[in-house]
């Protein structure tokens, strides 16, 4: 019951954040996806599952807070978290390095759906104005902040499993 509290507190604050705390620091009005981070990190932290469950709150928030269409950023999201938790248990929890080229993918591949499904569609062409501008700079800023932002979700996660694992030994 304390890790979907958590958690649930997580994703509202990154809803919070993402349009308020992360336009204040943005550079040339690019900001860091931090439904990304979120979405990637416990996916990677937790499995499939539990990432494309926190993917899909994160964009539907998104979708009800911001979004025109209703479910368009929920299953980006969720299919990200859900492929991005294949990886869950391939790689050494406290690395940084896989986690954050894990994110700078699906941040790319992020940039790159929300270009097809937003411009693309509507007769605007121009990719590589698009990719210089747009999807590159935020993959870096976003790969920047997400080595912080893991390591911080990385101990929450650890904190929630000696807890799990107190209660599980104690009944």
């Amino acid at each position: 019951m304390l890790r979907i509290i958590i958690m649930v507190l997580i994703v509202l604050l990154n809803i919070i954040f993402q349009p308020t705390m992360m336009k204040s620091i943005s550079i040339n009005n690019i900001a860091p996806n931090l439904l990304i981070i979120t979405t990637v990190s416990f996916a990677l932290l937790r499995g499939k599952y539990e990432g494309g469950i926190i993917g899909f709150c994160c964009g539907f928030l998104q979708d009800i807070f911001f979004g025109k269409v209703l479910g368009f950023y929920a299953l980006i999201y969720m299919y990200i978290g859900f492929s991005s938790g294949y990886l869950y248990r391939s790689f050494y929890k406290d690395s940084i390095l896989i986690p954050t080229l894990v994110i700078s993918g699906c941040d790319l591949i992020y940039g790159f759906y929300i270009y097809i499904f937003t411009f693309l569609l509507r007769g605007k062409l121009n990719l590589m104005y698009y990719l210089g501008n747009i999807i590159i700079p935020e993959l870096v800023y976003t790969s920047l902040i997400a080595v912080i932002v893991y390591k911080l979700f990385h101990y929450i996660n650890y904190k929630l499993e000696m807890h799990e694992k107190k209660e599980a030994s104690s009944s």
